[in-house]
């Protein structure tokens, strides 16, 4: 007999989301001062940073796999000639945490947009001035989770798809080659707030991308979960993971809403993914961290973990470093 799969459903309360077994979260305002003052430490040291900068100009459009880090969770995927963005964010996410590294494409670099993947509105992962600059030059379909439409159709975008978890939407190219796109909005573990009085009024999740026979996962931001599980129950042959590894410390709250690289690794363990590529580290001094502490722990797992990872690549991708599979 086939085993039934089971689909985790985001739990709504009013007009709130909530995570399974939780009824409430921290504040907002207490987490970003917590952040700011734990990382303040680390952000005038910037020894080793210029050997994580790699300087490449991105190609117009690519059949195959193509997949450049623009920084923190943003990512250039091209594959069977769609150009897809994931989280935009190209400027600061406010002068409490100004970037460590410009992005790894100069917003004036890129190529034509023709999809924007959303996976929550937190500031470093939805920054409003990237998202109008690209309607504004470029007309993108954005695809968003539950929540998030409104404020994308009150800036007057006018592709906008609103997705809950398992939702899918498919994109036909516009050339001869009908070439389709396959997204399926799928469970995160995380919460999302912009203002004061928002906080899990929309939903959040992570992304599959289905196109050209690969398929690749972008987590979004997560901590650690069953959900990894369950997404590979339905998904079992993704080819390359995106997955968070930081902030790390403290872990005392910061295991709440995120993954560190030990909880990443197992994540994709969990996914039975080819390929690992990580991600939200580096670009901004959220954590109580150096900024490289996320890739050296990454590292560190990998190299103890090699007698179950014998089949599987991991990917260390600079800023601006385009990966071709």
């Amino acid at each position: 007999m086939k085993k039934k799969l089971v689909r985790m459903m985001p739990y709504r309360n009013s007009s709130r989301f909530y995570n399974e077994g939780e009824t409430q979260q921290k504040g907002f305002v207490l987490d970003v001062f917590c952040m700011f003052l734990g990382s303040f430490v680390y952000r005038f040291r910037k020894a080793f940073r210029d050997s994580w900068v790699a300087k490449s100009e991105p190609i117009e459009r690519s059949k195959q796999l193509a997949i450049t880090w623009i920084g923190h969770s943003t990512f250039l995927i091209q594959v069977g000639g769609f150009n897809i963005l994931t989280d935009p964010v190209f400027g600061n996410v406010s002068w409490f945490f100004p970037r460590i590294f410009p992005p790894g494409i100069p917003f004036n670099k890129l190529p034509s947009i023709d999809v924007v993947l959303l996976s929550h509105n937190h500031r470093d992962h939805m920054e409003c001035a990237s998202l109008l600059a690209l309607k504004r030059s470029r007309e993108p379909h954005v695809v968003v989770p539950l929540g998030n439409k409104s404020w994308f159709c009150n800036c007057n975008f006018k592709q906008v798809t609103e997705l809950n978890w398992w939702e899918q939407k498919e994109i036909v190219f516009s050339d001869d080659s009908n070439m389709n796109l396959r997204l399926t909005f799928l469970p995160a573990k995380h919460w999302s707030q912009r203002g004061i009085f928002d906080k899990n009024r929309s939903l959040w999740g992570s992304w599959m991308i289905e196109c050209n026979g690969y398929t690749i996962y972008f987590a979004g931001d997560s901590t650690y979960s069953k959900h990894f599980t369950l997404i590979a129950q339905e998904f079992p042959r993704a080819d390359v993971v995106l997955l968070p590894i930081g902030p790390c410390e403290p872990r005392s709250w910061l295991k709440h809403s995120h993954m560190d690289s030990q909880e990443a690794g197992q994540a994709f363990l969990d996914l039975k993914a080819k390929h690992f590529i990580p991600m939200h580290w580096g670009t901004f001094n959220f954590g109580a961290e150096p900024f490289d502490l996320p890739i050296k722990r990454l590292k560190m797992w990998w190299d103890n973990n090699t007698d179950r990872l014998s089949t599987k690549i991991i990917h260390l991708p600079k800023v601006g470093q385009r990966i071709c599979f």
